[in-house]
C-alpha cells in the first residue's frame, strides 16, 4: 500500500521529476524541439506549454482508465492505493507530470488539476478517449495476432475494419503519441529500407519471424474482425481457440483453483506455440510446469495442446493458424493438378 498525499510542487516542477530520457521521448512524440543536453526543467516547460495549448492531445495519449484514476486521486477519494493494481496507469500519469512517488507515498499534483480538470471532464474529451481506447485495443489485438507488422500494413488492416474513414496521418500520429506508454509494443526501423515496424515484445525472435515470412511470400496477413482483435486485447492475448477452455479447466484443478496463475500458464504455452516452437516443446514445458507424472494426465494434456497447436495464429505465418496453412497447401495447384 502507498499513501496518497498532495504535492507542493508546481506542475512544471512535477514534470521535471521524470528521468531526462523519459522527457526526451515525450518531447519527441509531441514534435517539440529539444537537445540531448537539455535540462529536465527546460523540457518540462516545453511539454507543459504544448499540453496547455492543446489539452485534447491528452485524450490521444492517456487511457480512459488512467484519466478515471486521476480524477479519483484529485478528489482524494482514498487515502491509500495499491500501486501494483494500477502500474500502467500510474506510469502514464507520472510521465505527464500528474503524479510522482517516493518510497512510501504517491504525490498528486493539484496545480495540474487547476490547469486540466475541465478539459479532461468535457464531453469532447470523453469522446476522444473512447475512440482512441478502442483504437488501442484493436492494435493490441493485432500485435497479439501477428507479433510484428509493417506500420503501413497495420494501417491498411486497421482502416478496412473501421466504420468511418481513418486517414494514415491520424493513425501514425496516434501511434507516436500513444506508444510511448505501451509495455507490450515498440517501434522498429529497418535501416536499409527505412520501413517502420510495430513489434510485440512477445515476439521472442524477430529475425526468425521475418525468415518465416520470406518462406511464405505469397501468404497475405490473415484478417480478423474488429471484435476479434478487441476481444483478444481484452483477454491479454488469450482467446477461445480450440483446446483453451479444456486446458484452462485442467490447469485450474491442478493448481488449487488459482485463476490468475492458470491464465499465466496458458499464456506461456500460447506464446511458445505462436513463436514457432514445436508441439513437443509445448508438451515438455507444460509437463514441467505442472510436474505431471500420470500417464493419463499426460495424454489428456497432449490432446488439449494438440488442438491449441493447430488453432492459434502463428507470428511467422502472418496470423494464420497451422490448420489454415495445411488446408491451403492441400489445395495448392501443382503441375496442372490438385493434391
Amino acid at each position: 500500500m502507498a499513501g496518497v498525499q498532495i504535492s507542493d510542487r508546481t506542475y512544471i516542477e512535477e514534470l521535471a521529476q521524470n528521468q531526462p530520457r523519459n522527457l526526451m521521448v515525450v518531447c519527441e512524440r509531441l514534435f517539440l524541439d529539444f537537445h540531448y543536453d537539455s535540462t529536465p526543467g527546460e523540457m518540462a516547460v516545453q511539454i507543459a506549454k504544448k499540453l496547455q495549448g492543446d489539452p485534447m492531445l491528452l485524450g490521444e495519449m492517456l487511457r480512459e482508465e488512467a484519466v478515471d484514476l486521476l480524477f479519483d486521486l484529485w478528489q482524494m477519494k482514498e487515502s491509500q492505493i495499491v500501486p501494483e493494481q494500477h502500474l500502467e496507469e500510474l506510469q502514464q500519469l507520472h510521465y505527464l507530470g500528474f503524479i510522482s512517488a517516493d518510497n512510501q507515498n504517491l504525490m498528486v499534483n493539484m496545480e495540474a488539476k487547476d490547469i486540466f480538470f475541465f478539459s479532461l471532464k468535457s464531453h469532447k474529451m470523453r469522446k476522444i478517449m473512447e475512440k482512441y481506447t478502442e483504437w488501442e485495443k484493436i492494435i493490441f489485438g493485432m500485435l497479439f495476432t501477428y507479433g510484428i507488422l509493417d506500420v503501413y500494413e497495420c494501417y491498411k488492416i486497421f482502416a478496412e475494419i473501421q466504420e468511418t474513414p481513418v486517414y494514415y496521418a491520424d493513425f501514425e500520429q496516434f501511434l507516436m503519441l500513444r506508444m510511448v506508454f505501451w509495455h507490450s509494443g515498440l517501434m522498429l526501423r529497418n535501416e536499409r529500407t527505412k520501413k517502420l515496424f510495430m513489434a510485440s515484445r512477445e515476439a521472442e525472435d524477430r529475425d526468425a519471424v521475418f525468415e518465416q515470412w520470406n518462406q511464405h511470400k505469397d501468404l497475405e496477413f490473415c484478417r480478423y474482425s474488429r471484435e476479434e482483435y478487441m476481444n483478444l486485447a481484452m483477454g491479454n492475448g488469450i482467446a477461445g481457440w480450440d483446446g483453451i477452455p479444456e486446458l484452462f479447466l485442467f490447469v485450474l484443478e491442478s493448481i488449487d483453483q488459482d485463476r490468475y496463475q492458470a491464465l499465466i500458464i496458458i499464456k506461456s504455452i500460447i506464446l511458445i506455440i505462436q513463436n514457432g516452437e514445436t508441439y513437443l516443446e509445448a508438451i515438455l514445458k507444460m509437463n514441467k510446469i505442472l510436474n505431471i507424472n500420470s500417464e493419463k494426465d499426460e495424454k489428456e494434456i497432449c490432446s488439449y495442446i494438440k488442438k491449441i497447436f493447430y488453432s492459434v495464429p502463428i507470428y511467422g505465418l502472418k496470423g494464420h493458424t497451422r490448420e489454415e496453412l495445411n488446408r491451403k497447401e492441400m489445395f495448392q495447384v501443382i503441375d496442372g493438378g490438385k493434391h
